[in-house]
């Protein structure tokens, strides 16, 4: 009778699974499909050749058999064995070993053979010991063609993996505070334009309340000299032409110009205002109509403006108040007209 073949793996055993896991020294990893495609490219004997162990021996060894290929579907890593001890695999035939878990060379460890690139180190089979990555389907048995299964794997034996409804609950949370996240954002934003119009309508009406003050007091003072005591200083035809001419030098800087040994800085609006306030009594020198009853009187009668120039009649006023202790504008009505 022939002799039957040496008993070895089925191929197809799967081996490790994309995702997030927690390394044994407690940090957390993420493995994606991508990666596990660059395991399966970047496996090359020549530079090490990851044997099958049992548990997570410190340096890979003994090795019971090696890892000949490797594929991805779905996101699972599947590998093929070879030169598998018989001692071994008669173990993992009778359920000694039934569940596997792969160590990795990370990407920045100095021994890696790829650096830069996730790299499988070693095939670990668990016996009573649990494994990393809970949920791996048995190996199947040897009379049995290897499916295409789905395999796990992961860094450490001690942290269990999340199980299904603990991975939904976190990403819910992880949703759900994002969500709060950008809500309490957008609240801020809406609150920080709000708060700002708010001070900016403040701002513009404290303006328009400073500008009605202003020009109120513009008004009165334009007024004052339309009305002062020994005659108007300004014409009420030019008061609003004044109230307008001083709201445009409210806005200018001041002038400075030397005296002497001194700089002197003026606002423009205040020499404006003393140029108007310091101003003779502003006085209609031409042609009066006498004080007479008779509409025949001579016109040029003594006291008449008529044929006089507004020098003579100024000259005459400012003689007759000196005089007489009276105000400009009275002068001026004396000496222009007739008793």
């Amino acid at each position: 009778m022939p002799q039957s073949a040496a008993p070895s793996l089925p191929n197809g055993i799967e081996i490790f699974s994309a995702g997030t896991r927690r390394a044994d020294d407690g940090t957390l990893h993420t493995i994606t499909e991508a990666d596990l495609v660059d395991v399966v490219n970047n496996h090359d004997p020549a530079l090490h050749e990851a044997p099958l162990t049992v548990g997570h021996p410190e340096h890979d060894k003994p090795a019971y058999g090696w890892v000949q290929s490797m594929s991805v579907e779905g996101g699972k890593l599947k590998m093929n064995a070879r030169d598998v001890e018989p001692q071994f695999a008669e173990m993992v035939r009778g359920k000694r070993f039934k569940k596997r878990s792969a160590a990795f060379y990370h990407p920045q460890d100095p021994s890696n053979p790829t650096p830069g690139k996730w790299y499988l180190r070693h095939v670990a089979f668990l016996g009573a010991q649990p494994p990393a990555v809970k949920g791996l389907k048995d190996i199947p048995s040897f009379s049995e063609t290897a499916p295409a299964v789905c395999f796990s794997e992961a860094l450490t034996q001690e942290q269990p993996e999340m199980t299904i409804e603990e991975q939904l609950a976190a990403a819910r949370a992880e949703a759900e505070a994002e969500r709060k996240k950008a809500a309490d954002a957008d609240k801020a934003r809406l609150e920080a334009v709000n708060a700002q119009k708010t001070a900016e309508g403040q701002v513009a009406q404290f303006a328009e309340q400073a500008r009605t003050t202003q020009r109120l007091g513009f008004v009165a003072f334009a007024e004052s000299l339309v009305n002062a005591e020994g005659g108007p200083r300004l014409k009420p035809a030019d008061k609003d032409m004044a109230v307008a001419a001083m709201e445009i030098l409210a806005t200018a800087k001041p002038v400075e110009f030397s005296e002497g040994d001194t700089v002197k800085k003026v606002s423009p609006l205040e020499w404006f205002k003393s140029v108007l306030a310091g101003g003779q009594p502003v006085v209609q020198f031409g042609e009066f109509a006498s004080r007479s009853k008779d509409p025949g009187a001579d016109a040029a009668a003594p006291g008449s403006a008529k044929g006089k120039s507004d020098a003579e009649i100024d000259k005459a006023a400012k003689a007759y108040a000196a005089q007489h202790k009276v105000a400009y504008a009275e002068a001026v009505r004396a000496v222009t007209f007739t008793d």
